[in-house]
């Protein structure tokens, strides 16, 4: 079990190895996921006919860059809540992958621009780690004081969370719920952030075998009619973001992962995925209301199964398999190549809109979207005309959006700034309560490493609203509390 702080009589020298003993409990699940990739990696390299040796090695350097922070973590040389390794490991599937897949999309440039790409990846996450190693190779010693929530309320108060959420986004897909534009942005951004940190919590508490037995029933009943209600909504990625949430606390309270829970939820996830394309034909941005649930999954379901067992030649483009849609590589090779044709980089342009971003929309109606930078890189590279991103979003990345405005010099400062600031927020985790405001922030800034798709504007609107809603949380629900009167 992962103890996040000290018993009162423990020393910090103790408590720090007892956390390392416990990050170390993950080791063996990191060398058999680690040895499932490779296995997985020889196979498409050996079927896919398109890949140069560059592309193996670029994969690989790519792969070891991205899983080095996690070893780091595993082994205890590291400590705090693992945000970095999870934000490293992400490019895993969104570059690596592509590249050893044959990703259609990625195959359209030739080998030396693919080449290059892959370096720029490697090298921005080996600096990036080097970055976030310095501060997350100390353990501090424990402060005397944290303000924290009543572990006694604590429990009640996220699971109310949770069922709050829950009722909301059922109310809302209904079309039960008819609010403007800056209130609803002001409470999805609310609910968004205090239901990852609920989730979290709650799955941490659970799996130290913390919770009470009903609890633990309440707990199982919320997060999975949250994992149902959000996927209803026909996208995916809030409802999967959510999981991995749920997976990643419970690895640490338990110290070992859920296989059976992973395997069976992500198969569910890769069929819905594959049936995603047909049924947003039919339903797409429509009412449901929440009797016509089941009825909907089976039809989802049923053209899932269909699309999975179709040739992979008969399939279309919106039908791509997960891996292939998951990947931003092709983004990287398209502004890398438009500036090496002459196309000049945008010098900061998408990251000049973030201020206004940060204002409510209910003091500004005329407020731009946060995604308003993701729409000018499509525009200026040419993947969409402003009426196609009325209707679709093609998501970048915060590294091909550094290359866009700076180059590689850009690339540089995002590994900075993701090194310093994830190696930062897990610092302050360290050693502190797991309902402490230290510890949620950290929880909060977690559910963000995995979100791949994000450009530097929505990543910080988002984040910055539900920190202000974290910070209106902690004014209301907790009180500075000495260490040794806080029960684990």
């Amino acid at each position: 079990m992962l103890k996040q702080f000290p018993a009162p009589t423990h020393d910090t020298q103790q408590t720090k190895i007892n956390n390392r003993n416990s990050q170390r409990n993950l080791l063996p699940f990191f060398w058999l996921l680690l040895g499932v990739y490779i296995a997985f990696a020889v196979f498409k390299a050996f079927n896919s006919p398109l890949i140069a040796a560059e592309d193996i090695f670029g994969a690989f350097f790519i792969s070891v860059s991205s899983t080095l922070s996690v070893y780091l973590w595993c082994t205890g040389k590291a400590f705090g809540i693992p945000i970095f390794p999870l934000f490293s490991v992400t490019y895993i599937w969104t570059c690596a992958i592509p590249l050893m897949s044959g990703n259609p999309l990625v195959f359209t440039y030739n080998t030396s621009e693919r080449f290059f790409a892959s370096t720029t990846v490697a090298a921005f996450l080996l600096l990036s780690t080097l970055i976030w190693y310095q501060f997350v190779n100390k353990f501090p010693q424990s402060k005397t004081h944290y303000r924290t929530l009543d572990i006694r309320k604590g429990d009640s108060i996220f699971i109310g969370i949770l069922f709050l959420g829950n009722l909301y986004n059922l109310f809302n897909l209904a079309g039960w719920i008819s609010i403007d534009v800056g209130s609803f942005s002001l409470i999805r951004g609310a609910i968004l952030g205090l239901t990852a940190i609920a989730t979290f919590a709650m799955s941490y508490r659970f799996g130290a075998n913390k919770l009470t037995q009903i609890k633990k029933v309440f707990y199982l009943i919320l997060v999975t009619s949250s994992l149902l209600i959000n996927s209803i909504s026909l996208l995916l990625v809030a409802s999967l973001t959510l999981f991995l949430i749920a997976v990643v606390g419970y690895s640490l309270g338990k110290g070992r992962f859920p296989w059976i829970s992973i395997v069976i939820v992500m198969s569910l996830f890769a069929v819905l995925h594959a049936g995603k394309a047909s049924i947003r034909e039919l339903y797409w941005q429509q009412p449901i209301q929440p009797w016509q649930y089941p009825s909907r999954y089976i039809e989802w379901i049923d053209f899932g199964i269909k699309s999975l067992s179709a040739k992979e030649e008969d399939r279309t483009e919106s039908e791509q398999s997960i891996l292939d849609r998951a990947s931003v590589f092709q983004q990287i090779l398209l502004t890398q190549s438009m500036t090496e044709k002459g196309l000049p980089l945008l010098d900061g342009y998408t990251y000049a809109l973030i201020p206004q971003l940060l204002v409510p929309r209910i003091l500004n109606e005329s407020k731009i979207t946060s995604h308003e930078g993701t729409y000018i890189l499509n525009i200026y590279y040419g993947r969409q005309t402003r009426k196609d991103t009325q209707t679709t979003t093609i998501g970048w990345g915060l590294l091909a959006e550094a290359y866009a405005n700076y180059g590689l010099l850009g690339c540089g400062l995002l590994a900075f700034i993701c090194g310093a600031g994830y190696g930062y927020v897990s610092l302050l985790s360290i050693n502190a309560p797991i309902f402490s405001d230290r510890y949620l922030f950290a929880i909060l800034v977690l559910s963000y490493a995995f979100q791949t798709e994000f450009t530097a504007g929505v990543y910080v609107a988002a984040l910055f609203q539900s920190t202000v809603t974290l910070f209106v949380f902690v004014f209301f629900f907790m009180k500075v509390q000495k260490l040794e009167t806080i029960e684990s």
